[in-house]
């Protein structure tokens, strides 16, 4: 038999979690795509379910104990940090829920004395209460691995109605909503910070990366791998004079050697005694041997259902134009300092260019070569065009 839904007072109509008043800011808090509008949304619901009130407060990652620290307050305080420790100081809160772990709704009159008299006399009432001016409290929290993740407080004034069993309830049926949209948003705030991250990293690095769907369609390919594609499919010439990302197509090679790279991927899926093993494949441009490709599947978790992507890793040896194995790692270690354009300007100085010649080669200004260079130097250490010569020789 299914739980009958909670309802309170409000306006002498009655309400409940699945009420139209509410339908408009609970849809927003679930789809909110970041915290700002999570707390938006969180604050339409309380003041359309719970009008008489003081205050509201999230506490993200549980932080309460560190006072203004990943905090949103409907009414933000101008207070001085040294007062918000020693309000830290005398809270209940931190107390209660330590010896109550888990609980997802906690009532500041749980904490408090019973007897007003002696309420009165506490510290909390007497610096805390009064000075803030309020005396009633609702708490909701998240819980993960044993320690409380995010609280939500909802505060009302000694003028105010003390909260009904009612609204217990209903910030209960609130509870699940809270805590699995704000997991949701942490989630995906942890992956787009990673993407971010790896996308900086592999924008960094002296060599093209690429990665194709089942599609054909380019998910990723940093600087590098549009150069190195005009190249292959253009030559060099032709590819110097173009804008690659304005011509960028994935070489005909690469597209016909995943085809082949799908096919053993799927015989080892469903092979019954094989397991499956990093397939490869290694590419030579035909006409520019110094043009190379390495080939490989990424695959997601299930190996039938979900078809694998491309990925590509490009590298253009003549432009390194390294006499040994380790001269060209060191060539690697120092170009992966500098941004993709300053790489350019760098193995054109090894050449032997000067800034007008590199200024027409690139077409760019010599000022903006001269600026690029400094920028070249600043970053590797160093003072003169003789010394980054030699780091990539």
């Amino acid at each position: 038999m299914s739980k009958p839904a909670a309802k309170i007072q409000v306006n002498d109509r009655s309400l409940q979690i699945n009420d139209p008043l509410l339908h408009r800011p609970l849809v927003d808090l679930e789809t909110a795509p970041n915290v700002t509008a999570f707390w938006s949304a969180l604050r339409a619901f309380l003041q359309a379910a719970f009008p008489d009130q003081h205050s509201a407060t999230l506490f993200l990652d549980a932080k309460e104990k560190v006072p203004g620290a990943l905090t949103l307050h409907s009414q933000p305080s101008q207070r001085a940090a040294e007062w918000w420790r020693a309000r830290a100081k005398l809270t209940p809160t931190h107390a209660y829920l330590n010896d109550h772990p888990g609980i997802k709704l906690y009532n500041l009159a749980d904490m408090m004395p019973a007897e007003p008299a002696r309420r009165k006399r506490s510290d909390f009432y007497r610096h805390v209460l009064k000075a803030e001016g309020f005396d009633k409290l609702l708490g909701l929290t998240t819980w993960e691995k044993g320690e409380r993740k995010n609280i939500m407080v909802l505060r009302r004034a000694f003028t105010q109605p003390a909260f009904t069993r009612s609204e217990f309830n209903l910030l209960l049926d609130l509870h699940p909503i809270f805590d699995r949209t704000l997991r949701r948003i942490e989630k995906q705030e942890e992956e787009r910070v990673c993407r971010s991250t790896l996308q900086q990293f592999i924008n960094l690095l002296p060599q093209g990366v690429l990665l194709v769907n089942a599609k054909r369609e380019v998910v990723f390919a940093n600087p590098e791998a549009f150069d190195a594609c005009a190249m292959w499919n253009l030559g060099p010439e032709a590819a110097h004079r173009m804008n690659s990302r304005a011509v960028f197509a994935v070489p005909a090679a690469f597209l016909e050697a995943y085809e082949t790279l799908l096919g053993e991927h799927y015989a080892q899926a469903l092979a019954p005694t094989t397991g499956l093993s990093q397939l490869r494949r290694s590419l030579v441009h035909p006409e520019q041997p110094s043009l190379q490709a390495d080939l490989s599947l990424v695959t997601l978790d299930d190996p039938l259902l979900t078809r694998p992507y491309l990925f590509a890793q490009l590298i253009n040896r003549a432009v390194l134009n390294a006499p040994s194995a380790g001269a060209e790692q060191r060539q690697f270690t120092v170009l992966a300092k500098l941004t993709p354009r300053e790489r350019e300007v760098a193995l054109l100085v090894r050449d032997g260019l000067g800034n007008e010649e590199i200024a027409t080669r690139l077409h760019k200004s010599v000022g903006t070569i001269k600026n690029q260079l400094q920028s070249i130097f600043a970053k590797l250490g160093i003072t003169s065009r003789a010394k980054l010569i030699s780091l990539l020789r």
